[in-house]
């Protein structure tokens, strides 16, 4: 009797539990949206005021008025300050981005003035002067809005995942008590109930980032309400990481976008196998062409396999073609990709990629404006086909980096074809094969950090936790610290212990991560020149790399870090590879 009314006690208990986490869950989610929407549109707004601010001066200097571009800069610096409505701009709490926009204000209201002295007959140096301290400002700003809008992001991802994993503890007990007491018809009108309101939740989303969100709060609804059928929430968990991790590729393209626009994006060239870019292309496509009734072919014609370019950059540049392709094509169509390799010498090839569909098409007025950020055709097909409108944007700009070009035809109700045309270095098998076997040296033993030394700086607590719990899981010790300031103690003062590696937080408080480690660099201690240093940060902006290990950092490891990554790193870094 006594276990039957405990049952009873639980079964009510964990419920509201499962119910309280879930809410935590969507009401972080939704608010994450809110906040990401608002601040991708001030780091937009704050570059746009940059370019129009010079497009005016450019126009001033050359005797071309134009009051309605001060007009509507006036209204756009007083929104990135105080929110506005009018261009649908919310206050970034952020002192440092406030403090470059007050100081952009008090820049501007200068320039005005300067304007209509010169608009007077006043010689135009000193609006120039003017202008290029403003020009700074504005850099300063985006800069600001970016690390403010990235932290944000990190601290939502720490968020949800503590969350999750609350959540998927409880599932795991009420699954253990509960698993002998309902029935099938139980759980298929369970699952019936959830897809239905699964159903007409996915109905009210109008904008492409709630998509995966919704992926994700539906997936946990159908896990809450499967608690006695492990396999089916297994699968639902499942669901939920390819969604988080869908939603963090699409922060990815809004942050890419940002970076490229301000100039902070760069390749990183390493040699490739084109053949093996070729099968993996096939193999993540192929499946999804199937399900979707498309007759999906991939030819080559390649002669030198192995080339020196950024596989990861061109990777996502086909990927985002390709997947328009499949978005845009009915059942029953076509989509043909062709990897043609052009030698012009021993030393470099073009590489032609071809991706053709019988798809919806596009129109010759939005081919004009197609690799501009967020453009949509405005059509029947863009109600059913929503998206963020940067992937082309990002695609053309990417290959604009490689020196290459991109090409695209169309024609409604025809399909559509684009060609990308890039020149890349010939690399030998030789180097190839260094840099492959060098990377799966580790498939078997070398995947641990049994008898490893690790100590870890690091001022965020669940960040900590999670870093701790995923080290020693592959077995090393690992001595946790809160700041810089205590990472340098520890190694000056560590007694008897030998650290094998220091993983360092980058911004920490009271010393940060860059000065704890110009700080150990500097000083006697015997390991001083020798312990490798591996900085951990969210912010993964090549100059943020660069300057790392220009103080003496080893590697950089962006957050969040994959742990496979993280251990190759202090292995390599040990010599053990």
């Amino acid at each position: 009797m006594k276990h039957g009314k405990y049952s009873k006690v639980f079964n009510i208990i964990v419920p509201i539990l499962l119910f309280l986490s879930f809410t935590c869950i969507s009401i972080t989610s939704l608010n994450s949206i809110n906040n990401m929407q608002g601040n991708a549109r001030v780091i937009n707004y704050s570059g746009i005021v940059r370019g129009a601010t010079q497009r005016l001066i450019k126009q001033e200097m050359h005797n071309n008025k134009n009051d309605e571009l001060i007009s509507k800069l006036d209204k756009i610096l007083k929104g990135l300050s105080r929110g506005s409505e009018e261009f649908d701009l919310i206050i970034l709490s952020d002192k440092t981005f406030q403090k470059d926009i007050a100081n952009m204000q008090e820049k501007w209201e200068e320039i005005k003035k300067e304007i209509y002295l010169v608009r007077n007959g006043k010689d135009s140096n000193k609006l120039y002067s003017l202008s290029e301290e403003y020009f700074d400002l504005a850099d300063e700003a985006v800069y600001a809005a970016e690390v403010y809008s990235e932290n944000k992001v990190q601290n939502t991802v720490t968020e949800l995942s503590l969350l999750s994993i609350l959540f998927i503890i409880f599932v795991i007990v009420f699954l253990f008590f509960q698993k002998k007491q309902k029935k099938l018809s139980i759980e298929l009108q369970v699952a019936e109930n959830a897809s239905k309101e699964k159903s007409n939740f996915l109905s009210r989303m109008s904008h492409e980032i709630r998509t995966p969100m919704n992926g994700i709060i539906g997936m946990t609804d159908i896990a809450c309400m499967n608690y006695d059928n492990p396999e089916k929430t297994l699968d639902c968990l499942n669901k939920i990481k390819l969604s988080s991790e869908y939603l963090l590729s699409l922060i990815n393209d809004i942050l890419d976008m940002s970076r490229i626009e301000n100039g902070k994006i760069e390749l990183y060239k390493q040699t490739f196998d084109l053949c093996g870019f070729c099968e993996r292309l096939y193999i993540m496509f192929s499946q999804r062409a199937q399900d979707a009734s498309l007759d999906f072919n991939i030819t080559s014609n390649i002669t030198r396999p192995y080339l020196i370019g950024d596989e990861l950059r061109l990777n996502q540049v086909v990927v985002n073609i390709v997947s328009n392709a499949l978005k845009f094509t009915p059942a029953n169509g076509r989509i043909d990709v062709d990897i043609n390799q052009k030698i012009i010498d021993d030393e470099v090839c073009s590489l032609i990629i071809t991706v053709k569909d019988s798809g919806i098409g596009m129109s010759k007025e939005f081919l004009s404006k197609i690799f501009e950020p967020f453009e949509q055709e405005v059509n029947m097909a863009s109600h059913q086909f929503a998206g963020t409108g940067l992937g082309l944007a990002i695609s053309h700009n990417l290959v604009k980096l490689m020196d290459g070009n991109i090409n695209v035809s169309s024609e409604q109700g025809k399909g559509s074809k684009f060609e990308i045309i890039i020149e890349l270095p010939i690399a030998d098998k030789a180097d190839y094969m260094k840099i492959h076997d060098s990377v799966h040296s580790m498939d078997n033993d070398n995947k641990n950090l049994i008898g490893y030394n690790i100590l870890l700086a690091e001022d965020n607590e669940i960040n900590a936790e999670i870093a701790m719990s995923l080290l020693e899981m592959k077995g090393a010790s690992v001595k946790h610290v809160w700041n810089g300031k205590e990472a340098v103690d520890e190694f000056l003062h560590s007694g008897t212990i030998d650290y094998d590696v220091i993983l360092m937080d980058v911004k920490m408080p009271e010393m940060d991560g860059l000065e704890a480690c110009e700080y150990i660099r500097s000083s006697k201690h015997k390991n001083a020149d020798t312990i490798p240093i591996i900085g951990l940060s969210a912010n993964a902006f090549v100059q943020d790399i660069d300057k790392a290990k220009s103080i003496g950092m080893n590697d950089y490891v962006s957050k969040p870090f994959n742990v496979d990554e993280l251990i190759y790193t202090i292995i390599k870094l040990n010599n053990k590879i």
